[in-house]
């Protein structure tokens, strides 16, 4: 009996991973699950059948980013919920991995504040009822279109995470746009020092290296482009960073792999030695692509600048 319990949980991921993307499945994605033991009201667990992106996740987790999606079980009596997850999370050398998970059986957080889920980790043998439980998921009560909640995975957290629903019609040409990480001590502190002297003007960078891909020919920015994923980063040959404004926008032109490149840095932010701010590809005005986190004071600013699947170690100092 367990081993056809835990098929026919296989079968039922399997399903629903079958009708990626994750996010835009609509109905007959959730079919095997066995009836939970314990039933929760419909009308509890209605409130949270849905799409969903993540939109901001504990840094300890890490998650880059992520799509979610909850259904009721076909033909289920009493109904019950069946979530599933496909994150983009940094493997232990720091490339971007893909993680699916399923959030089965549903259960009532106590005083009726959500829902809470055991997170099954779906591996490549699914097929074969290798589905492993891996922490916990927690939704509280959805305000509008945001859901806040906390997850536990491998063992670790519980880390804060915050998801919208997503429309009938959005969709995603690539992965979903990297959430903002939250820290335990997120700084608040507008700009990047006391004084705006002490962070405004021209910077230059410092730790420029040789371009490896400079011998590469036409395969060069390709080359440059796959450095950049994970945590090691890009080789960046040369660059530099002016900031100004009020509010403060820095503006960091970079070059790597052969290819030149402009990000527009907003919402800059400090606490102590912590730097940190949001990253754009096309100006101010356009969506999030990133976050730069680092460290600065005394006019050198230091740090990691993820732009989508690219990471940039630069380090710059202040003429």
């Amino acid at each position: 009996m367990r081993r056809l319990r835990v098929l026919l949980l296989a079968s039922g991921a399997i399903t629903l991973l079958a009708s990626v993307g994750v996010a835009w499945a609509t109905t007959g994605a959730t079919t095997g699950y066995p009836q939970p033991k314990v039933a929760v009201p419909a009308t509890i667990q209605a409130p949270f059948e849905d799409r969903y992106v993540l939109t901001a996740v504990g840094s300890g987790a890490g998650i880059r980013s992520g799509e979610m999606k909850f259904e009721f079980e076909e033909g289920s009596s009493p109904q019950f919920l069946v979530g599933i997850s496909q994150f983009y999370t940094y493997g232990p050398t720091g490339e971007i991995e893909t993680s699916l998970f399923t959030f089965y059986p549903p259960k009532e957080l106590a005083g009726g504040k959500g829902l809470g889920f055991t997170v099954l980790k779906v591996g490549a043998s699914a097929q074969y009822g290798q589905l492993t439980e891996d922490g916990e998921l927690r939704l509280f009560t959805p305000e509008g279109d945001k859901v806040k909640g906390e997850l536990r995975l491998h063992g670790g957290g519980p880390w804060p995470v915050e998801f919208k629903v997503l429309d009938d019609d959005e969709r995603y040409a690539g992965s979903p746009p990297p959430a903002k990480q939250i820290h335990e001590s997120e700084p608040s502190k507008t700009g990047w020092g006391g004084e705006p002297s002490e962070y405004e003007g021209e910077y230059e960078l410092t730790n420029g290296a040789e371009d490896p891909t400079a011998k590469a020919g036409t395969l060069g920015a390709a080359i440059g482009v796959a450095q950049g994923l994970g945590v090691k980063g890009a080789v960046v040959s040369s660059g530099s960073m002016k900031v100004e404004g009020n509010p403060p926008v820095a503006t960091v032109d970079l070059e790597t792999g052969g290819t030149d490149r402009t990000f527009t840095l907003t919402d800059l932010a400090w606490q102590a030695d912590l730097r940190v701010a949001q990253v754009h590809n096309e100006g101010p005005d356009s969506p999030p692509v990133g976050r730069f986190e680092g460290t600065g004071g005394q006019g050198l600013v230091k740090g990691d600048l993820v732009s989508g699947h690219s990471v940039y170690k630069v380090e710059f100092q202040l003429k």
